[in-house]
């Protein structure tokens, strides 16, 4: 008879022992010279879970049912699945279609030729099944409890920190000074104004690893990076480094909530303390003051034409701005003789109606605007305040007060506790209310030109670059018979005083 072994290794959560692959093929071939069979394939899972699907274990089924192989060998029940019942259905419904083909879990002593197997090998497989989701709850529940202590247990480490032994046991994160310098050094250039595709540029240019690079994970580990990628800084990069929540040492967890379609997704939340409030569990980098100010200077970035979201109708760029000469009547986007043109929505026997097409009309008041400003430095409006921290406290509060208030829906709260938490909470509150807060405007360059940003702006931004710059354009009738030439003579702008 030939035979397929099929063996795995879990991943250390799944199992309190993992057994090794080779003492499975050794066993597994010794049972195999013992009763004579052919060994045709040895098929190993190595580190992945039982209670997923394995491409390896679907391939052993495959060959069984296909007639490649007469015998399914493995080590024990739950090497082979940890799914319940659902598997060890399919498994049946192969064996029934096979007469003759045979299943054996060499440590279970579980043959498929044995009177009953088939109640045996259900039993097992749910026991193993549910063993499995009580390790994963536990292992969820440890991993909960340790980052609540402040804890590092494991992942990607932020940019910034080093892990580092813990004096209680375990792990923390501690700061890296030269990842620290560079945190310092570029936010201090965002806050004066640097554009970011500047600094995305010098980042890359001067082999700064990025968080997830091969060359920043082999350091971390002790290994010789020399040679290996460093990556390359984007947008995308500069933000999550220079607004995420380990700037302030503090821990994000993941959990998955069902939403009203019935979908499964996962959300992001902060670890907190027993007051609600966002748990700090490692030396912050930046104080919150100036996280906050990096939050609402990269909330808008100028980035190249980076993919939107699909407008119901094309946006046009003196939609809104654009004025009859003659009426003061707004002029509206419609289709005139096949051409998409500006017209005026009033035209009777006191107004002709100019209307000029959108491409022509666009282009003249592109052409003038960039004439006039063009080569002037891009600034941006950035909203500063007296007290940035204690907005971004007042604001933690709040959040803490939602979350607080609803564990009093839950049956088995603590409701004294929880109001005790309450009352401390809105104390907070109260105070930071009280504390006067004064804001401003500030302006600062983007470090480009308004030609340059223009070129990168997208058709919403371009509206609002006009917008900033201008009170409307007017539209006046042409002198010349037809409406095909190109007039840019009709429109004027008005522009802001």
């Amino acid at each position: 008879m030939r035979a397929v072994l099929y063996l795995r290794l879990s991943v250390a959560q799944d199992d309190v022992i993992s057994d090794s692959i080779r003492r499975q093929e050794s066993d597994l071939r010794d049972l195999a010279s013992r009763e004579g069979w052919e060994v045709v394939q040895v098929l190993a899972d190595d580190g992945l879970s039982g209670r997923k699907a394995r491409a390896n274990a679907t391939e052993a089924l495959r060959m069984l049912r296909d007639g490649e192989a007469d015998v399914l060998a493995v080590w024990k029940l739950d090497r082979w699945t940890r799914q319940g019942l659902s598997a060890i259905g399919d498994l049946v419904t192969t064996l029934d279609t096979r007469p003759g083909a045979l299943f054996v879990a060499f440590q279970d002593s579980l043959r498929s030729d044995q009177a009953g197997w088939r109640l045996l090998a259900a039993v097992l497989s749910e026991v193993a099944r549910s063993e499995a989701e009580s390790t994963a709850m536990r292992v969820s529940s440890a991993v909960w409890a340790n980052r609540s202590a402040g804890r590092f247990v494991g992942g990607t480490v932020p940019f910034g920190y080093r892990s580092a032994p813990r004096a209680e046991g375990g792990r923390t994160l501690v700061t890296h000074p030269p990842e620290l310098a560079v945190i310092q050094e570029v936010a201090a250039r965002i806050l004066a104004g640097e554009s970011q595709a500047s600094i995305i540029d010098d980042l890359t240019a001067r082999k700064i690893p990025t968080t997830r690079s091969p060359y920043r994970f082999a350091e971390m580990k002790g290994l010789d990076p020399v040679g290996l990628d460093r990556g390359s800084w984007s947008y995308a990069g500069l933000a999550a480094v220079w607004t995420g929540e380990s700037l302030l040492g503090r821990i994000s967890r993941s959990r998955k909530v069902v939403d009203e379609g019935g979908r499964q997704r996962k959300v992001w939340e902060l670890v907190r303390d027993a007051d609600g409030l966002p748990l700090v569990a490692y030396p912050p980098l930046l104080d919150r003051s100036t996280v906050e100010r990096l939050r609402l200077a990269l909330r808008d970035p100028k980035r190249p034409a980076s993919p939107r979201a699909r407008r119901p109708r094309r946006a046009r760029l003196l939609s809104g701005l654009i004025y009859c000469a003659l009426c003061n009547a707004r002029l509206w986007v419609s289709s005139h003789g096949g051409r998409i043109v500006y017209t005026c929505g009033r035209k009777s026997g006191r107004c002709p109606g100019p209307n000029m097409t959108v491409e022509n009309a666009d282009r003249a008041i592109t052409e003038e605007y960039l004439s006039v400003v063009g080569h002037y430095p891009e600034v941006r409006e950035v909203e500063e305040t007296t007290s940035p921290e204690s907005a971004s406290a007042l604001r933690e509060i709040e959040t803490a007060l939602r979350e607080t208030l609803a564990e009093l829906a839950s049956d088995s709260a603590d409701e004294p506790a929880i109001l005790r938490r309450v009352a401390i909470l809105k104390g907070r509150r109260t105070d930071l209310r009280a504390a006067p807060v004064e804001r401003s405007i500030r302006l600062i360059e983007t470090g480009l030109t308004h030609s340059e940003a223009w070129e990168l702006a997208s058709m919403t931004e371009r509206q609002g670059m006009l917008a900033r710059a201008i009170s409307h354009v007017t539209l006046t009738v042409t002198d010349t018979k037809g409406h095909t030439g190109y007039h840019p003579e009709r429109l004027r702008i008005h522009w802001e005083r």
